[in-house]
């Protein structure tokens, strides 16, 4: 097979496997921050990114502070309430997006060129577009005495079928998340 060819079909797979691939997780901090110093933690609350109904779930709600404080907790943090002055401050957003995928299979119509020569070609194509929905959870710790955010992850997946799957996607993605918290002070 030509590289022409070869090219085209190589990059169409590499998204099929990107739209497959599990929650995107991303942290970032404030590297001036000594995180030594954080010993306790309260939630502050949630904000429903797209207002579709997320704060209206307890269990949802329950869920994410769950796990997070967990997380906290494996990291040596304490939960304690509001009143006690935590501190770090946990907020999370949460949103949920419909999203669609358009996947085309066999070959594309246009021109191919190598070396200078040009081919032109035609062949027929399957075009394919799915539904899905697309989660998002940020969290955020906030040091509440100089109100500054010192910390966020931000996952990004697509939904599973089943609350359960979701779930399971959810505590891996948070655990991975605060994989290399604190984080490392830089000198």
């Amino acid at each position: 097979m030509k590289i022409p060819i070869l090219l085209p079909r190589l990059l169409m797979l590499g998204i099929c496997f990107y739209g497959c691939t599990g929650p995107n997780v991303k942290t970032d901090f404030d590297a001036s921050e000594d995180f030594t110093k954080f010993r306790t933690f309260a939630f502050s609350g949630l904000t429903d990114l797209n207002k579709g109904g997320v704060l209206d779930n307890s269990l949802t709600r329950t869920r994410i502070e769950s796990i997070v404080g967990r997380e906290l907790n494996k990291k040596s943090l304490q939960e304690v309430g509001l009143e006690q002055r935590p501190d770090l401050l946990v907020h999370y957003w949460v949103g949920i997006q419909e999203k669609q995928r358009v996947e085309s299979t066999g070959p594309a119509v246009g021109a191919y060129g190598w070396g200078g020569g040009y081919r032109g070609g035609m062949g027929y194509s399957s075009v394919s577009t799915y539904e899905y929905k697309e989660g998002t959870l940020i969290v955020d710790l906030v040091q509440p005495l100089k109100k500054a955010l010192v910390w966020r992850a931000t996952i990004v997946a697509d939904l599973q079928d089943t609350t359960q799957e979701n779930i399971e996607m959810g505590q891996k993605a948070i655990a991975k998340a605060f994989e290399n918290y604190p984080p490392k002070l830089t000198q």
